[in-house]
């Protein structure tokens, strides 16, 4: 390979960090967008389960201890609708909770940056130890 001018070299050097940078934003915003769509899904399942433990604590919980009361104790009735309640919101919870490890950092991305920081680093110490050698 025949030597190149350091003027070129940098002009080549900066030429190439401007393609790969828009090609690493372009990556990251696809992973983003992918994931972002992840986590919405999780977080709406999260907020339904949160709909659905206040509903059901507003308007069933009355209805259902007024007429279990009618075959058991009062009491009874009320325990008895409380934790059929909590475990049909711990479980909606549990899937959106769920959903949300699921998502990732672009993971792409990051190993593709760390590859490009040290292809930059050898290409630097590459070109020093060019203009050293010549100096």
């Amino acid at each position: 390979m025949g030597e190149q001018p350091l003027g070129t070299l940098v002009s080549e050097f900066l030429e190439q960090g401007k393609h790969l940078l828009r090609a690493e934003f372009t990556l990251a915003r696809t992973e983003m967008r992918s994931e972002a769509k992840k986590a919405a899904a999780g977080g709406g399942m999260l907020a339904a389960g949160g709909v659905v433990l206040f509903l059901g604590a507003m308007a069933l919980v009355a209805f259902l201890v007024i007429a279990l009361a009618e075959v058991m104790p009062l009491w009874g009735s009320a325990l008895l609708v409380t934790v059929l309640l909590l475990a049909a919101g711990a479980g909606i919870a549990m899937v959106g909770a769920k959903r949300l490890k699921a998502v990732h950092a672009p993971r792409k991305t990051i190993q593709t940056l760390k590859e490009d920081s040290q292809w930059a680093s050898t290409t630097m110490r590459s070109a020093k130890s060019q203009m050293h050698g010549h100096a």
